[in-house]
């Protein structure tokens, strides 16, 4: 399985972290372009340390290896040194996380868009400082000195009323009542069917189809959905993790699961060996591209040593017969001098020792 940390995945997320508000930053890390780690140190609790990439966000133990730090981290660590994180919250019912510090420096932000290709920048005042990428759409840029704008839906799940769904479900053009929740609603697949199922609806009916009493049944799911009790598990199906989720799911009742103290450690787990398979594989890459570069050499070894044995003879016979040859390239030189090589090599057509004047590469063949 590929997982996405989804919108509604997000929200649970960023509920169960909000023990960090308060907490000092103690380090910052940028391990790579779009990635980040941020040591804190939170009162009467110690030391716990936030991960961001393009994709995934949780709490982690894993530190990075040293390495000279970029100019995105020397301008985080400046900025935000020894600041404190004062608010994580999750921007509309976007995948968005923006987690406020305040230092010495003034108020700042670090927005974290885990969509598309995915970016972290800091902004005060919403005016962005600086990103880990810049970047274009047609509708907004990410760039220094430009307001900040994140897309937003329509609809916002999170503050959803009754008329708004059913204005939602009137206007949608998507064929079937799941993929307008995935969609429309931002909810994603896994959650939109739970809310089917919940709601005792086909999933693949046509949105039109639906009454007005299986609206409010669902308008009351998705209520619910909000507010769930948090119950993080990991999900397996053949043996192998299928999905991880923060509560507990209908949809998954007859696959293996397995509980967890915390949403974030299964995503740390998760992410973790994701990331450690990936170096793995990296690594048999280069591995196997040396053994190529190896076994190649190895075939080459008869072809190199036929042509060292013939450069040998070749160098032999100009040394038994430097006397002959030595007067010969002079005398080629002055001529060079005077003529073109077109013209040498017309001269030169009888030559007794010259079999060939190659004018291309201003030389020529001997014969010994």
């Amino acid at each position: 399985m590929t997982k996405t940390i989804s919108a509604l995945d997000l929200h649970y997320l960023i509920k169960e972290l909000q023990f960090l508000v308060n907490a000092r930053i103690d380090k910052i890390y940028v391990p790579r372009k779009k990635e980040i780690l941020i040591q804190l140190f939170v009162p009467s609790k110690g030391k716990f340390m936030i991960k961001i990439d393009e994709k995934s966000f949780y709490l982690t133990e894993h530190k990075p290896s040293s390495a000279t730090p970029s100019d995105f981290c020397m301008f985080l660590r400046k900025k935000l040194n020894n600041a404190r994180l004062r608010k994580i919250q999750q921007l509309g019912f976007e995948r968005i996380i923006a987690i406020d510090f305040e230092s010495k420096a003034g108020t700042f932000q670090i927005i974290a868009e885990l969509f598309s290709k995915g970016n972290i920048l800091l902004i005060k005042n919403n005016k962005i400082l600086i990103a880990a990428e810049y970047q274009n759409w047609k509708d907004r840029t990410i760039r220094p000195n430009i307001q900040y704008k994140h897309p937003k839906k329509e609809y916002n799940f999170l503050t959803l009323s009754q008329t708004e769904l059913n204005s939602l479900l009137a206007k949608t053009n998507k064929e079937n009542i799941v993929k307008s929740l995935a969609i429309d609603l931002g909810l994603g697949g896994t959650y939109s069917e739970e809310a089917c199922l919940l709601a005792g609806i086909d999933k693949n009916k046509k949105t039109p189809q639906l009454t007005e009493p299986e609206i409010k049944k669902l308008f009351l799911i998705l209520e619910k959905l909000k507010t769930k009790q948090p119950f993080p598990r990991i999900i397996y199906k053949n043996k192998i993790i299928f999905d991880l989720t923060p509560f507990e799911l209908k949809l998954y009742s007859d696959l293996k699961q397995e509980k967890a103290n915390s949403y974030s450690e299964i995503l740390n787990n998760y992410f973790s060996n994701i990331s450690d398979i990936q170096e793995k594989e990296k690594q048999q890459t280069q591995i196997k591209k040396i053994q190529d570069i190896i076994k190649k050499q190895k075939q080459d070894i008869p072809k190199l040593e036929k042509q060292e044995k013939i450069n040998k003879q070749k160098a032999e016979l100009l040394y038994n017969n430097y006397q002959l040859i030595s007067p010969l390239l002079s005398e080629l030189k002055q001529i060079s001098k005077k003529h073109s090589w077109k013209e040498i090599k017309e001269k030169l057509k009888s030559h007794k020792l010259i079999k060939e004047v190659i004018s291309k590469d201003k030389s020529i063949v001997v014969e010994l």
